[in-house]
C-alpha cells in the first residue's frame, strides 16, 4: 500500500461519470462513490475521488459529499508522461475501474477498447491497487479484443463480475481465483422510496405504468449500427407496446421515462424519442428532465409497472421493489436477471413480436406476483453485493492506516 500525506486518500475512479448523459453510467458511480467514501470516513480517513474516463454532458457532481475532479482520457494523454492523465494518476492512492459498466468487450469497435485497456495498463503502472468493480466481462469476438483483455485482466489485484456469465468469461482467462462474483452496483443508488401498493389495490387498476423506450434502438430499428441484431422491429414494437397498455381498462396513466439524456447525440438520446411518441400518443406523460440518476429512481419507484430497455432503468425498478419488464438486447440482462432469479424478461434477439407482447400480457395479469418477485430479486441482489462491500470496508480499512 502507498504512503499518504495524513489521512487524505486519492482514489482514481477509471470509466466512471458524474456527467454521463447516460444515468446508468452515473447510477453504479454515485453508489460506489457512496460505499468507497463512507468506508474510508468510518476507518478514520478523508476521500479525494479523482473520476479518469470520458467527458458528457451532464453534472450531477453535487451528489458526492466528497471532494471530485475530472480527468480525461484520450490517446495523446495516454502516450503523454507530462499529461494531466498521468499527474492525476499519480496523485491516486488505489484505482477502482468499471468501464462503462459494460464496455470491458470488444463489441464496440478497437478505438473504445484501446482508450479501456490503455487507462488500465497506465494505473498499474504506478505500484497502486487496482480493483476491478462490479461490470460486465466480454464477449470478446477478435483476437485482439482477447489480447488486451488478457493484458488488463493480469494486472487487476481484484475482480468482480456483475453476472454469472461474465465470471464464466473469467474463469475462461484462468482469472478464477482473483474474481468474485456479485451484482451491479446501481442496486445502491440511493433514492426517495414511495410505499407499495398491497394486491387488493393492484386489483382496482388505475396504475401507473413507465416505459423507458432505448433512442438508440428507437433510431436504428433494432440494428444499432449493426452492433445489436433484434428479432423484432423496435419502433413497431414500442408503438404496439404502448398501444396495448392503453387499451388496457387497468392502466390509469402510461410515463414514458427517458434514461438517456442526450440532445446532443440524437442517435442515442431518449428524449427525442419521447417527445416523438408523445405526438404520436397525445395521453402519454413524459417524465421530467432529472437532475440526477437518483432522481430517476425515485420517479421510476412510484410507478406500478415499468417496462424498459435501458438496463439501468430496469435496475431502478428492481432495486426498488417495484415490478418490471426487462427489454433485453444483449447478454448483459440475461446474465444479470439470471443471476437474480428474475425470469419475467424479454429476450429481443431471439423472441418475436407475438412472444413479446404475450409476455407482457402476463405481467399485467399478475401483476402482484411480479411485484413480489421484484422484490424477492432486489433482496438477492443485496446479499450478493455482500461481496463487494465487505470487501470495500477491509480495503478502506488497510488504505487508511498504511
Amino acid at each position: 500500500m502507498p504512503t499518504k500525506t495524513g489521512s487524505t486518500v486519492h482514489i482514481g475512479l477509471l470509466y466512471h461519470s458524474l456527467n454521463s448523459e447516460n444515468l446508468g453510467v452515473g447510477a453504479f458511480t454515485v453508489a460506489n462513490i457512496a460505499l468507497l467514501g463512507e468506508a474510508v470516513e468510518r476507518h478514520g480517513g478523508s476521500p479525494v475521488f479523482h473520476i479518469i474516463g470520458a467527458r458528457g454532458g451532464k453534472d450531477y457532481t453535487d451528489t458526492s459529499p466528497w471532494p471530485v475532479d475530472f480527468t480525461n482520457v484520450g490517446l495523446k494523454s495516454l502516450l503523454k508522461p507530462g499529461s494531466d492523465l498521468h499527474r492525476t494518476m499519480k496523485r491516486c492512492d488505489a484505482f477502482f475501474d468499471i468501464a462503462g459498466g459494460d464496455s470491458f468487450t470488444d463489441i464496440y469497435g478497437p478505438k473504445r477498447f484501446s482508450l479501456i485497456v490503455g487507462a488500465r495498463l497506465l494505473a498499474s503502472t504506478k505500484d497502486k491497487p487496482f480493483v476491478m468493480s462490479p461490470q460486465t466481462i466480454g464477449p470478446f469476438s477478435s483476437a485482439w479484443g482477447r489480447l488486451g483483455a488478457k493484458m488488463a485482466l493480469e494486472r487487476a489485484d481484484r475482480i468482480f463480475a456483475r453476472d454469472a456469465m461474465s465470471f464464466a468469461a473469467l474463469e475462461q482467462f484462468g482469472m478464477e481465483r482473483k474474481s468474485q462474483l456479485t451484482t451491479d452496483l446501481a442496486f445502491l443508488l440511493p433514492f426517495d422510496s414511495t410505499p407499495k401498493k398491497s394486491s387488493e389495490q393492484y386489483s382496482r387498476g388505475d396504475w401507473d405504468v413507465g416505459l423507458n423506450v432505448s433512442g438508440l434502438l428507437f433510431r436504428n430499428a433494432g440494428n444499432a449500427d449493426g452492433r445489436i441484431r433484434l428479432k423484432l422491429d423496435y419502433a413497431s414494437f414500442t408503438r404496439k407496446l404502448i398501444e396495448k397498455i392503453l387499451a388496457d381498462p387497468r392502466t390509469g396513466r402510461l410515463h414514458l421515462i427517458p434514461h438517456v439524456l442526450a440532445p446532443a447525440l440524437p442517435g442515442d438520446d431518449d428524449g427525442a424519442v419521447a417527445d416523438l411518441l408523445k405526438r404520436e400518443y397525445p395521453e402519454l406523460i413524459i417524465a421530467p428532465d432529472f437532475h440526477s440518476p437518483s432522481a430517476a429512481k425515485s420517479y421510476i419507484a412510484t410507478m406500478d409497472l415499468l417496462l424498459g430497455a435501458r438496463m439501468h432503468a430496469t435496475i431502478a425498478a428492481v432495486s426498488s421493489d417495484t415490478a418490471v419488464l426487462p427489454l433485453a438486447y444483449s447478454r448483459k440482462f440475461n446474465g444479470l436477471y439470471g443471476s437474480l432469479n428474475y425470469p419475467y424478461l424479454v429476450d429481443m434477439v431471439n423472441e418475436d413480436e407475438t412472444a413479446a407482447l404475450e409476455r407482457l400480457t402476463q405481467v399485467m395479469d399478475d401483476l402482484p406476483a411480479i411485484a413480489e418477485a421484484s422484490a424477492n430479486s432486489n433482496a438477492l441482489a443485496r446479499e450478493q453485493l455482500r461481496t463487494y462491500t465487505d470487501f470495500i470496508d477491509r480495503f478502506a480499512a488497510d488504505l487508511v492506516q498504511s
